[in-house]
């Protein structure tokens, strides 16, 4: 199956440090404002504490010095200065009698609190928190002594505090949430920022990938890693390029070397041949050595057309090429030898479709996949070759009902040499599938294969479509 590589931006480096430091800023900014929120929470509460314990030293005090009548009056006056909703006063005995209280209308069902009242006139101060029976009102008391017999119970509303408290939370989440998508953004910049340089690198090594092999990645000014790395990488690059001349200077001594010989070979063998007998065993042998010669020779030349394909040596003419026109021509050149074994070669092309190429590789390609198909389909079999369009690229499918490849060697029949056990009867060198790739790949396409033991196989050729004159 053939499989397209999708640039997902929510797997790219950028997306995720982005997403690590928005994580990190989010969960420091949790941590700092949880802390000051149980900081204001508690300071709340000790404020409060402090101001009632204070308020019930200073009634004891006045009720030392002045009456109980006295003492209730200036309760009278506290609680309506405060608010009768806010603040309740009441003095009680040790029996947790009402001897005096405030308005207690806002007030339902106060707890006497015998327990706290004994505590109390042990000379032990005690809170007790209040909650309604229905709504979210809730109130904090104290109960101090302020006789020997007489307790006075202080209630204060907590609504001041849980509505500051709310307030906070609002505050709380909003900032969090500002401060979250600030550092979203903070982090996107700071990560693009950081990997440009490896954006250098890479554009550059699609620049070379793609032949051109003098470019080379452009250093900053800052002369930080990223720079080192753009150093290695141009080296490494002047290095590869050496090696690609060597080798290119290599293979054309290797293919001149030994063409050279074979041509004298043949040359001699055809000279032999046309001074002997058309029957004699020479004149057999002469010919056997010509076909054998030229065997190599095609063997030679498939190899070093396969080596500067694939290192990008070979200068290659790209221009708007119509390759279903192709695939038609190849098919009616097939077609007589197809017949001739009993294999129907049909041809479906979707016309009007261009791609950038070499019109005379792009036969080969074409030829060299209908000729493997109809060689590996037996007699009464068929053979597809279909031409469509799909999204933005150009589909050659060749489809045959042959002997089919096994799964274990679908990844290994684009190796050079390489040949199924159930090829190996028919003539072939292992080098056909290797040069269609290289050629695929030279005009930014790719070839993969689909395929069930007994049944055939499908190979397809992947090309992006141009719109206008293009060259490679």
């Amino acid at each position: 199956m053939y499989c397209r590589n999708v640039s997902n931006p929510f797997c790219s480096l950028v997306f995720r440090l982005s997403l690590t430091y928005a994580l990190c800023c989010f969960f420091s900014m949790l941590v700092v404002l949880a802390i000051c929120y149980v900081f204001l929470e508690a300071s709340l509460q000790r404020r409060m504490h402090v101001d009632m314990v204070n308020e019930v030293s200073e009634y004891r005090s006045l009720f030392e010095l002045q009456s109980l009548s006295v003492l209730k009056d200036v309760l009278e006056k506290e609680a309506i200065s405060e608010g009768i909703h806010q603040v309740i006063f009441r003095i009680l005995d040790g029996a947790g009698n009402v001897l005096v209280s405030t308005d207690t209308s806002f007030w339902e069902e106060i707890p006497a609190g015998h327990e706290a009242i004994q505590t109390a006139l042990s000379g032990q101060q005690t809170f007790m928190d209040y909650q309604a029976d229905e709504g979210d009102f809730s109130a904090r008391f104290l109960y101090g002594a302020i006789s020997d017999q007489l307790v006075l119970q202080l209630g204060v509303s907590l609504e001041e505090n849980h509505a500051l408290l709310r307030q906070f939370r609002k505050i709380f989440f909003a900032a969090t949430l500002a401060f979250v998508l600030c550092s979203i953004l903070a982090g996107t910049y700071v990560a693009k920022r950081s990997l440009s340089g490896v954006q250098r690198v890479t554009m550059a090594a699609h620049h070379i990938a793609a032949g051109a092999w003098d470019h080379r990645v452009p250093l900053s000014s800052y002369n930080d890693e990223i720079d080192e790395l753009a150093n290695a990488f141009n080296d490494m690059v002047d290095r590869i390029q050496v090696l690609f001349r060597e080798l290119r200077d290599v293979t054309d001594d290797i293919a001149h070397d030994l063409r050279t010989p074979l041509m004298r070979i043949r040359g001699e063998a055809e000279m032999a041949l046309r001074e002997t007998r058309d029957d004699s065993l020479t004149a057999v042998q002469c010919g056997s050595m010509l076909e054998e010669c030229d065997q190599m020779l095609q063997l030679i030349n498939t190899m070093l057309e396969i080596a500067q394909t694939e290192a990008g040596t070979q200068v290659i003419e790209c221009r708007p090429v119509d390759l279903a026109a192709i695939a038609e021509d190849m098919c009616e050149l097939f077609r007589p030898a197809s017949e001739d074994k009993g294999v129907e070669l049909r041809c479906s092309v979707e016309a009007g479709m261009k791609i950038a190429g070499e019109p005379q590789r792009l036969k080969r390609l074409v030829g060299q996949l209908v000729d493997n198909a109809v060689k590996y389909t037996l007699p009464g079999g068929q053979v597809m070759v279909r031409c469509m369009r799909e999204d933005n690229h150009f589909l050659l499918e060749v489809e045959d009902s042959g002997i089919g490849i096994p799964d274990t060697a679908q990844e290994d029949i684009f190796g050079r040499f390489y040949r199924v056990d159930a090829s190996r009867s028919e003539p072939g060198n292992g080098l056909g599938l290797s040069l269609v790739r290289a050629i695929s790949r030279a005009f930014g396409g790719d070839v993969c294969v689909t395929s069930e033991e007994g049944k055939g196989s499908t190979f397809t050729v992947r090309f992006p479509l141009i719109t206008g004159d293009t060259v490679c």
